[in-house]
């Protein structure tokens, strides 16, 4: 079947990088993109040099195509992750998982039947401002973390699908699903409680337009995401507590040096940290040593799937105003 896994990448909105990010990776070979709409399948074969579909099933028929990447609108990941893996083929979706934990399971269940590889394009684990947050509570600089802020947001109408509720729209499914994701990899406990508070003003569409999120962790970490519509003024990206010390980081600026404020031999310092650098490369990378060398999966499926409880925990927290309680 050529060099490497053959990929076929169905999308071609943001399904552009996805075709330029697998072009940089040893082992995968790019051979078709996938896309309904006439004009963007025609600029994907022209751009690309690769084959043209307009229907997945054809595309399932190739028996070039061995790898799928889905970059279509949430709600259609789960049917549509089901007819790939169902065919036989390895299936990556973009974030969000899917919408719901029955959906998930559907996922990893037909991953499992089918023997093929499932993972979520969780690219922000490699986002220079979280691997920054990351090492230095690593490294002790702020003593206990137990609060974590986090924040992405701006001023502006949502558009397109992301405006839909049907589609899975909105920004808590969307940026949402990478600051959950964030927020689970960096604190090493499990979920006790989700509450959060969503706003549906100003703009006249269908999903929220600013939202609170409170994660409670097993070990008392309270960690906290906002996501707005409606935020002229943006907070820090990061804002973390810890027992001897606290952590700020602006923007998600690579360049950006991280502000720590903490006490080191009884004297209180100030400390600008460089930014770890990260490469979303990386993901495809591994999916490339997962496939062809045998590697452990970075993003497991077993952990989206947890990101999509905390979502689904978070919107029914919103609708009863109580703290939503996660089983084990």
């Amino acid at each position: 079947m050529g060099n490497g896994i053959g990929v076929c990448v169905v999308g071609y909105g943001m399904g552009k990088f996805h075709c330029d990010a697998i072009k940089q990776v040893d082992g995968l070979n790019l051979v078709a993109v996938c896309e309904i709409d006439e004009a963007k399948l025609k600029r994907a074969v022209e751009e690309q040099g690769v084959k043209g579909y307009s229907k997945l099933s054809d595309a399932l028929k190739d028996d070039e195509v061995e790898l799928v990447v889905l970059v279509t609108p949430h709600d259609t990941h789960a049917p549509l992750s089901l007819q790939v893996m169902n065919a036989g083929r390895h299936c990556i979706v973009e974030k969000v998982m899917c919408l719901n934990v029955k959906e998930a399971d559907r996922m990893i269940e037909a991953s499992q039947r089918n023997g093929v590889l499932l993972s979520v394009f969780q690219n922000r684990r490699w986002d220079s401002d979280y691997l920054t947050i990351k090492r230095i509570c690593e490294l002790g600089l702020i003593g206990e973390p137990f609060e974590f802020q986090s924040f992405v947001g701006g001023y502006g109408k949502p558009g397109g699908w992301r405006s839909m509720r049907k589609h899975g729209g909105g920004m808590v499914y969307d940026w949402g699903a990478h600051l959950v994701d964030q927020a689970l990899q960096i604190v090493k406990a499990n979920v006790e409680w989700v509450f959060a508070e969503m706003h549906y003003k100003h703009w006249d569409v269908e999903v929220e337009t600013h939202s609170q999120i409170w994660i409670r962790f097993e070990n008392g970490v309270l960690f906290n995401i906002e996501l707005s519509n409606l935020s002229r003024i943006p907070r820090p990206r990061w804002r973390v507590l810890g027992t001897r010390g606290t952590i700020v980081k602006e923007s998600f600026d690579p360049n950006e040096k991280a502000k720590v404020h903490t006490t080191i031999d009884n004297v209180t310092v100030e400390i600008l940290f460089e930014s770890v650098r990260g490469d979303w490369i990386d993901y495809y990378r591994n999916i490339a040593d997962v496939l062809l060398r045998g590697a452990e999966l970075i993003v497991k499926p077993e952990e989206t799937r947890e990101v999509v409880r905390v979502i689904e925990a978070a919107h029914k927290s919103a609708i009863t105003q109580k703290p939503v309680r996660l089983q084990k």
